[in-house]
């Protein structure tokens, strides 16, 4: 397998094959921190191979190509050989347009996706300013008075301050203060696991790359599993039942701008999992998970580096 089809094997496995296969691995429901961030290795490993397939195709082109051999005091002949490069005008054009892709999908989803942050981190301060107080007893939370039960939380600042929780009158009305004590908790969760970050990579690569599979399946899954994992969090420092209890009477709040809000339409499902014991851990389901990733991703670097080993300092020449 030439290195430039191994790359793009690699790619195809990660952008395709990889979010079917984590997408039935229900057991990863018990590790939803670690399976977030497979999610967005896995589309971040995609793109790298896109890269690695336009560096290649770059590196076909003569001058390039002496340029490495110089670097790794080869010959151009063993190196040609060795990485298998296609040569001629379409083969360095295709393999900038790869770049340019990758590049372009990166500037163009990292800009849509914070300028949308930005926007409604913005909005929302100003709303909180304008109508939000503060209650004795209630340290970081921003109380709104609306009769629909809402918790929610914002982003970081700059200056790596926490963003306020924000809660509603009728969800200090609704709520018993073991309850209250859980969604505080849950939403301190998200700030402090910086799970708005998380939210902004998979939403700035959903946007930027939506021709990849993995990239439009990872911001879906990692909404869920921040989720998951911010109950978890709850879980470790107050009662699973006042957790679910409290996710129960949230589980008509609308959706949030910032999306970090701990009502929302999957509510019933995660009540339902924190009342329902697990039959098993999550091992061997992440430890799969693991490998689907990391296998193509190995896959990747060798695709490259063994090549360039292989020749690296034998500088001899059929011709010289």
């Amino acid at each position: 397998m030439t290195p430039l089809v191994a790359a793009l094997a690699a790619g195809a496995a990660l952008g395709v094959a990889t979010p079917l296969i984590l997408g039935q691995l229900r057991r990863l429901d018990h590790a939803p921190q670690a399976t977030a961030y497979l999610w967005l290795v896995a589309t971040a490993g995609a793109l790298s191979a896109v890269v690695l397939a336009g560096l290649l195709l770059i590196v076909g082109s003569s001058r390039l190509l002496g340029d490495l051999a110089v670097l790794l005091a080869t010959c151009t002949m063993a190196l040609r050989a060795a990485l298998n490069a296609p040569t001629g005008t379409p083969g360095p054009l295709l393999g900038l347009a790869l770049l340019g892709l990758v590049a372009g999908g990166l500037l163009a989803g990292g800009l849509v996706a914070g300028a949308r942050a930005w926007r409604a981190s913005r909005g929302q301060r100003e709303l909180l300013a304008l109508a939000g107080r503060t209650l004795p007893g209630l340290p970081g939370v921003t109380v709104l008075d609306h009769p629909v039960p809402l918790a929610y939380c914002l982003p970081r600042r700059l200056g790596g301050q926490p963003g306020p929780v924000v809660v509603t009158t009728a969800t200090l009305e609704q709520l018993d203060p073991a309850q209250l004590a859980a969604v505080l908790a849950h939403e301190r969760a998200h700030q402090a696991r910086r799970h708005h970050a998380l939210l902004l990579a998979a939403e700035a690569l959903r946007i930027g790359f939506p021709w990849l599979p993995a990239a439009r399946a990872a911001h879906s899954a990692v909404a869920r599993l921040v989720e998951l994992a911010a109950d978890d969090a709850a879980v470790h420092r107050h009662r699973p039942a006042d957790v679910a209890a409290a996710l129960a009477k949230l589980a008509t709040s609308p959706a949030i701008p910032l999306g970090l809000g701990a009502g929302g339409p999957t509510t019933i499902d995660r009540v339902r999992r924190l009342t329902t014991p697990p039959t098993s851990g999550p091992g061997s389901a992440l430890l799969l998970a693991s490998l689907v990733v990391a296998v193509p991703l190995l896959g990747e670097l060798l695709a490259f580096t063994v090549p360039l080993l292989r020749v690296a300092g034998t500088p001899s020449c059929p011709l010289t």
